[in-house]
């Protein structure tokens, strides 16, 4: 089995094969993950033959995320995905590893000592089904030198690319929200400690859209500003994973 780095040129065919599983796709992510951290996508090939991919992302010096295991059809049954989950694990070392599991995959994960902790929920919302009372927060755009302060490299990458569109409550940069092109519609990422800068945020983005357009947006109960907004609003769940960790690490 041979292994390579991932390249840019290697995206298109590898949303192909994804698309082929019915993934749900962000290229605006996975553009920016591959442009941060080229080091942590990896492609395999058995005799010359495409066989499979994985990214297992470095996040931090404690903490990594292994996605996008992907093994081709014409070689499912032979051993290659436990190989190739064995890989990514040894490339993040001894670091605490978190996973997404698709329903009904969870016990490939459990022979490595994953163990399921929480659901990661996706959400729709259409536009036009809730009225939007008047709000005194101002709400601004983006700012390059302002919304970018504090950010990782990756969120930098990822609020600097063309697809995005960025709105923050005004002085206060830590309430921000971003929004792209999703599936049908358009997918929402909210960061804010409050929730009336959620909702705020929310309706900001969304407002110029004709009414009935889809809006997703991910929560889990570990996230209760965007757990509240979701009641709040009525919005729908129309998928889930699950999510799981090797080890918890305590303080």
């Amino acid at each position: 089995m041979k292994i390579q780095k991932l390249q840019e040129c290697d995206l298109e065919l590898f949303y192909t094969y994804a698309k082929e599983e019915k993934w749900d796709i962000e290229e605006i992510h996975i553009r920016s993950l591959l442009k941060t951290r080229p080091d942590d996508f990896f492609i395999f090939y058995k005799n010359s033959k495409l066989l499979g991919y994985v990214v297992s992302l470095k996040q931090s010096e404690s903490f990594g995320f292994i996605s996008s295991l992907l093994i081709l059809k014409e070689f499912r049954g032979m051993g290659y995905g436990k190989k190739i989950f064995s890989f990514a694990l040894k490339h993040l070392q001894t670091r605490q590893i978190a996973l997404d599991s698709v329903l009904g995959q969870e016990k490939f994960y459990e022979k490595f000592d994953f163990k399921s902790y929480f659901d990661v929920n996706t959400y729709i919302f259409k536009t036009g089904q809730v009225r939007v009372k008047n709000n005194t927060l101002e709400v601004v755009d983006f700012d390059k030198k302002l919304s970018l302060r504090g950010q990782s490299e990756y969120y930098q990458s990822l609020l600097l690319d063309k697809g995005v569109t960025y709105k923050t409550i005004k002085d206060t940069p830590d309430s921000f929200a971003f929004l792209f092109a999703y599936k049908d519609g358009y997918k929402i990422t909210i960061k804010t400690q409050d929730i009336n800068h959620g909702a705020t945020l929310f309706f900001a983005l969304c407002q110029n859209y004709e009414s009935n357009t889809s809006i997703y947006m991910l929560s889990t109960l570990q996230e209760p500003i965007l757990e509240a907004l979701v009641q709040a609003l009525s919005m729908t769940k129309v998928s889930h994973q699950t999510r799981m960790y090797n080890k918890i690490l305590t303080q």
